[in-house]
């Protein structure tokens, strides 16, 4: 059975987890831990938008034959090699550094280590696309989503166990030579077979992105790119400084990263179950609203800081994330042309992870001018864009007046929900019946237009259902009293709805 799985991709997902793990949760805990302000820790992730510009070091990496290695390993696995090595000499120097005295010195190594890691993702990710001529894409990206969690949660479970008993710089010594080890794995795979390189590096750049405008839909593609992990991006740089101000200990964080190392297989296991039973477009769909939903779990966590709800969030969030990045990755295969692997996936994760750095380095301002708990709402607002887009695509990406009204729909019912669970200072003698009845009678009146007749009694019953669970939610988180009023005024809005929209469909006949 394990001779039909690419097992190399395992190690391979390892490898390429390690520069995120030692400049995110590895470096965040450790910094909270010494005492840093959470804003400069957020600061601090801006390291990583040297990535911003690896689609223009991607054509050397798709061009350039290192002397000798190219001989024995080709052009990615050479490329891979080059930069496992210089990624163990990069961390084994981080370990070397007063985190507190030598700030500026941090920053500098994080850009490095960032730099190295988009090589060794340029060389990986082309070498992974190439690398189906022996396995099938599905079975590549979902072996190297479990290796790349088994680096993040598995390894980092045993390293927040050690915590107590080892320095972090030691532990920054183990990972270097961890990368020293994962080099072996790179040396005894196969050589694939390496398109198109022959041209010179920048017709490359130009022959790829050229070829990018060619596809239908390219604002919208690259669009959802930019935005489908955005919100994950930004949340998990505050995670473990979370973790660390609610007092969870290295043992704690060991649990839950066990746990969130199995959820990584039930994640992919139901990304691939989805997508083949359905459509790879229905998994994007589907990882989008389950990545909007688990980031606001994050804020129940601060609000009942306990064990249980650390590992069982965590383990919901985890089974979103690789549910989520199994599908993203299986739909970047499909937009790549070959003959420019590395520079299309370049250009791709770039797009992926700019702007998530960007606000994540803002992260540590938003959480101390909010706190926690509404910082993590505000991740679910940035989760929108992925669910329209998607839901778009599900649609066929056809352009036309029924899909516009249900994605108003979708989207009112976000706003609507996020909105409700913010922690805001209300205003003495407000009487917000009348808003009460006027969104929910929008709502319904919207989607009445965009459902089909026999799907209209279903949508009217899930509206009222829906005002019910959110109060229902306000109650027990504690934030707010549960005020029956509230419900009778949504559902009456319900039923304005339904009064607006006869009213509209009978107008319009009597105009025609």
């Amino acid at each position: 059975m394990f001779n039909k799985l690419p097992l190399n991709f395992v190690f391979f997902g390892i490898s390429a987890s390690l520069p995120y793990f030692v400049t995110g949760a590895a470096l965040s805990r450790w910094l909270r831990v010494e005492g840093l302000d959470l804003s400069d820790i957020g600061l601090l992730s801006l390291g990583g938008l040297v990535v911003a510009f690896n689609f223009l070091w991607s054509p050397f990496i798709n061009k350039i034959k290192i002397p000798v290695l190219f001989s024995f390993l080709g052009l990615r696995r050479s490329w891979l090699l080059i930069s496992q090595l210089f990624l163990a000499i990069a961390v084994f120097y981080l370990s070397t550094i007063d985190p507190i005295s030598n700030y500026s010195g941090i920053l500098v190594l994080i850009l490095l280590i960032t730099f190295l890691g988009s090589i060794q993702d340029i060389a990986l990710d082309a070498y992974r696309v190439e690398y189906d001529a022996f396995y099938p894409a599905a079975n590549l990206a979902s072996t190297y989503v479990i290796g790349w969690r088994m680096g993040s949660y598995l390894l980092g479970g045993l390293i927040f166990s050690q915590e107590t008993s080892l320095q972090w710089p030691t532990i920054y010594k183990f990972i270097a030579l961890l990368f020293l080890v994962l080099s072996l794995t790179t040396i005894f795979s196969k050589r694939v077979n390496e398109n198109n390189l022959k041209l010179a590096s920048f017709s490359q750049l130009f022959q790829a992105i050229k070829n990018l405008f060619l596809k239908k839909d390219l604002v919208l593609i690259l669009l959802f790119i930019a935005f489908y992990r955005v919100s994950d991006q930004v949340l998990g740089f505050m995670a473990y400084p979370l973790y660390t101000d609610l007092g969870f200990t290295g043992e704690n964080l060991a649990a839950k990263n066990f746990g969130n190392f199995v959820a990584t297989f039930f994640g992919a296991f139901l990304a691939a179950s989805i997508i083949n039973r359905f459509s790879l477009q229905v998994g994007l769909f589907v990882g989008a609203i389950f990545i909007l939903l688990t980031n606001l779990l994050f804020s129940a966590l601060f609000l009942h800081p306990n064990l249980t709800n650390l590992l069982l969030i965590n383990f919901l969030d985890t089974v979103a994330q690789a549910f989520a990045t199994a599908s993203f990755l299986a739909y970047l295969v499909t937009l790549i042309n070959r003959n420019f692997t590395a520079i299309q996936h370049a250009i791709f994760t770039s797009l992926m992870l700019v702007p998530g750095m960007i606000l994540r380095g803002y992260s540590g301002y938003l959480v101390e001018s909010f706190d926690y708990y509404n910082f993590f709402i505000f991740c679910g607002f940035m989760g929108i864009p992925a669910v329209l887009i998607s839901y778009f695509f599900v649609r066929g990406s056809q352009v036309n007046s029924e899909n516009g009204l249900k994605m108003l729909t979708i989207l009112l019912l976000i706003v609507v929900f996020l909105l409700s669970l913010l922690r805001l200072d209300q205003g003495p003698g407000i009487d917000d019946k009348f808003i009460h009845f006027s969104v929910y009678g929008f709502i319904a009146f919207v989607g009445l237009l965009a459902s089909k007749n026999n799907a209209k009694s279903l949508l009217i019953l899930m509206l009222i259902l829906f005002g019910v669970f959110i109060e229902c939610l306000q109650g027990l988180s504690g934030l707010r009293n549960f005020e029956y009023m509230d419900i009778i005024a949504n559902s009456l809005g319900v039923f304005g709805g339904i009064f607006l929209y006869i009213f509209s469909k009978n107008y319009l006949k009597k105009n025609t």
